[in-house]
């Protein structure tokens, strides 16, 4: 179980309060996540919150909180303001579990009336304000330890192409490969080279289709890293644009006595100015 500071405890409690009453609503008229999906709307998000507070985050870019879905996740808490009754369009809505799920054979639900639109559009706008605050040194941490990881394995390829090019000079042997190949982060990669050099034991290393993989590998390294790098740009410009409009937010905690969360806002939102925040 993670170590939240208090101000992070304290802002988790009042987005668990606002996601019992978003959930009421979307239950009480079946805003669904999207087709196939029958949890109300607002669990896809909350998912996010149970992945933090219970300390299930592998770090990888198919965890919850990857900084792709997050960037998702709070793209589209924006866009539920303008259309509150917006069903999700993503794949990753569909539901890992149905315990939380209202039944759908319960026949028609009428549509919420304007006040009731009005409340749950308010309460997003306040949700996601939180939401861009707690998960904002989660995001920037899983862009940057991913760019360094994928940065180093290609960096391990070069190295590789170097010794083959080595290799093809007569500079080193084959065990100096080997060893470097047996060497590598990159599991796929290691595995897919180290199969090569088996299947040619006999006539000797086929270096054209070492190269050729080590090319592909290398590629989608490159296309990894710009995709994460776009994903943290989509969070830090969707979070500015959210904290435009969070001093609303911020007085309001501070008028219901949540000052120690609406704090931690504030200095979520000075460190998006450059200063410093922890959790």
């Amino acid at each position: 179980m993670p170590e939240f500071s208090q101000e992070a405890q304290a802002l988790i409690g009042i987005m668990s309060r606002q996601y019992e009453d978003i959930r009421a609503i979307e239950a009480a008229h079946q805003i669904f996540g999207r087709e196939g999906d029958y949890r109300p709307r607002i669990e896809y998000y909350h998912d996010a919150v149970r992945a933090l507070t219970s300390g299930e985050d592998d770090g990888s870019k198919h965890s919850r909180l990857s900084v792709e879905r997050l960037a998702y996740d709070i793209g589209m808490l924006r866009h539920i303001q303008a259309k509150p009754l917006l069903h999700g369009r993503s794949d990753t809505h569909l539901s890992p579990h149905t315990d939380v799920a209202v039944d759908s054979d319960s026949g028609e639900f009428p549509r919420p009336d304007r006040d009731t639109r009005q409340h749950l559009v308010q309460l997003y706008k306040d949700y996601t304000v939180l939401f861009a605050a707690i998960f904002s040194e989660k995001a920037d941490n899983n862009a940057q330890i991913r760019t360094e990881e994928a940065t180093m394995l290609v960096e391990d390829c070069q190295t590789l192409e170097d010794l083959m090019q080595k290799l093809s000079n007569g500079d080193i042997d084959m065990t100096d490969l080997i060893t470097a190949v047996h060497h590598l982060e990159h599991d796929e990669l290691r595995a897919a080279i180290l199969q090569l050099i088996q299947a040619q034991k006999e006539a000797g290393p086929d270096l054209a289709n070492m190269s050729t993989k080590v090319h592909e590998t290398t590629e989608k390294l490159h296309q990894e890293i710009n995709a994460i790098q776009t994903a943290a740009t989509s969070y830090s410009l969707a979070q500015l644009a959210v904290y435009e409009d969070a001093k609303e937010t911020v007085k309001r905690l501070a008028a219901q006595g949540m000052n120690i969360a609406g704090k931690f806002v504030e200095n979520a939102i000075s460190q998006s100015q450059g200063q410093g925040r922890g959790i």
